[in-house]
């Protein structure tokens, strides 16, 4: 049977406005945060948190609303997720921390740069998008479409307004402007893949 890594430590963390975010906590070191992306999990990084966690404090989150996290605010933005991550670092204790984040955990971790620029030590941006417009029109059209469906859909069961709150998160650019993309000055690696639904772009320095 193949050995499975128990966390250092895991369970709730209870937010101001009673929201309780799942987490685990691996290794010892300097803190790296995991940001999973749209309609996913902490599980989702379940084969790099290995590795990592041999040289870094690694805290993986289940975002609000995401997961084994549940939400009771009334809907899903950016600001409102950056604000669940600099609370979960005051309770834990952590500074500041090197945030790495994949789809909307890169667009969360471009958020919560912007807002609290004195907590990000660096950024690990894969996969992100700050722009609805990133994304290649067939993805951007079967995620509008999906919204407005579970939008319906959510009448009927509280189960399609979690999955449409999830999705809100894909349908509205992120409140960030090119001025305050260049305002962040933590250290930052993108990285892009060649088969992925954002649209390639030519890096700017």
């Amino acid at each position: 049977m193949k050995e499975r890594r128990v966390p250092m430590t895991s369970g709730f963390i209870t937010l101001t406005d009673q929201t309780k975010l799942y987490y685990e906590r691996y290794g010892a070191g300097k803190p790296l945060i995991f940001l999973h992306g749209n309609n996913s999990s902490g599980r989702y990084f379940k084969k790099q948190v290995p590795f990592f966690a041999n040289y870094f404090d690694c805290l993986i989150l289940d975002t609000r609303g995401h997961g084994r996290s549940n939400n009771e605010a009334t809907e899903l933005n950016f600001r409102l997720l950056a604000g669940d991550l600099a609370e979960v670092m005051e309770i834990l204790k952590l500074s500041k921390a090197t945030i790495l984040g994949f789809s909307d955990g890169a667009n969360l971790a471009l958020a919560f740069s912007h807002i609290f620029p004195e907590k990000v030590e660096g950024l690990i941006l894969n996969s992100g998008n700050y722009r609805v417009n990133g994304e290649k029109w067939l993805t951007r059209v079967a995620t509008q479409l999906g919204y407005f469906s579970l939008a319906f859909l959510g009448v009927f069961s509280t189960t399609f307004i979690r999955q449409k709150n999830m999705l809100s998160l894909m349908v509205n650019d992120l409140p960030l402007s090119e001025i305050d993309l260049e305002q962040i000055t933590a250290k930052t690696l993108v990285i892009a893949g060649t088969c992925d639904v954002i649209k390639p772009v030519t890096p700017k320095k």
